[in-house]
């Protein structure tokens, strides 16, 4: 009796391992995915090109992940970034993201985020003084960091060359909007013929102009003749034209 009774344990426990090894083996056939740094570097810089406000081909976006490759189990990725106060911005910054398997969350990473925009801006070849005239030899055209230009800087040649410099700029300055005008051409003080003209009829009379003026700009002048004063556009230095 006691020889069954052991030979019945013997068979119980025998069942039991083979049922444990068996779910160990179920266990271990569990298939995972491994997630690298790379490909989280990756999709990291593939949102914040799609989130930018510039143009990602003049930004350049730089992502740091110090941690381990992550295991998770195999199913639908998703990842979840966010940013500080929700928007992506210029320089450095913390990034967090939410790594799901269909929609489960399975881990929660943080890596950094540089960003820097690229924009051109106009600068001179060499000291340019008061006064001067500029025109394309004087100036160029560079591509720099965003965060180091100064406000109302200038980008385009076409819209500096032959403005005028009202203050003196050294070589390599940025040109800015408020550092240029269109060439004056009359001064207050200067002597002009004003010209009132319909059709075939023509009219002139010398004139005293009150204010410095550019082309086509509206400036007062005096009618010496009548001693009038009358509003007129600035057609040359020589010359200002009111309506007839």
């Amino acid at each position: 009796m006691k020889t069954l009774h052991v030979r019945f344990l013997q068979i119980v426990l025998g069942f039991m391992t083979i049922t444990l090894l068996n779910l160990i083996g179920v266990a271990g056939a569990s298939e995972t995915r491994t997630i690298k740094g790379e490909e989280l570097e990756a999709k990291a810089i593939e949102y914040i090109e799609a989130n930018i406000p510039w143009d990602p081909n003049t930004t350049e976006i730089e992502i740091t992940y110090r941690g381990k490759d992550i295991e998770v189990p195999t199913g639908s990725v998703d990842m979840d970034f966010d940013f500080p106060a929700r928007r992506v911005r210029m320089g450095r910054f913390p990034v967090t993201v939410r790594i799901t398997v269909d929609r489960v969350l399975q881990k929660r990473v943080r890596m950094m985020a540089r960003v820097t925009h690229f924009a051109p801006v106009v600068k001179t070849l060499r000291r340019i003084n008061r006064g001067e005239i500029l025109t394309k030899e004087d100036v160029v055209v560079e591509v720099v960091p965003s965060n180091r230009i100064v406000r109302n800087a200038m980008t385009s040649v076409n819209d500096v060359v032959g403005n005028q410099i009202i203050r003196n700029l050294g070589m390599g300055r940025v040109i800015t909007s408020d550092s240029i005008d269109k060439p004056t051409l009359v001064n207050k003080g200067d002597r002009v013929t004003i010209i009132a003209q319909s059709g075939a009829m023509k009219i002139t009379a010398p004139g005293i102009v009150r204010q410095k003026g550019f082309k086509d700009s509206l400036v007062k002048v005096l009618n010496i003749q009548t001693q009038k004063t009358v509003f007129g556009m600035v057609q040359d230095s020589n010359t200002v034209k009111v309506n007839f």
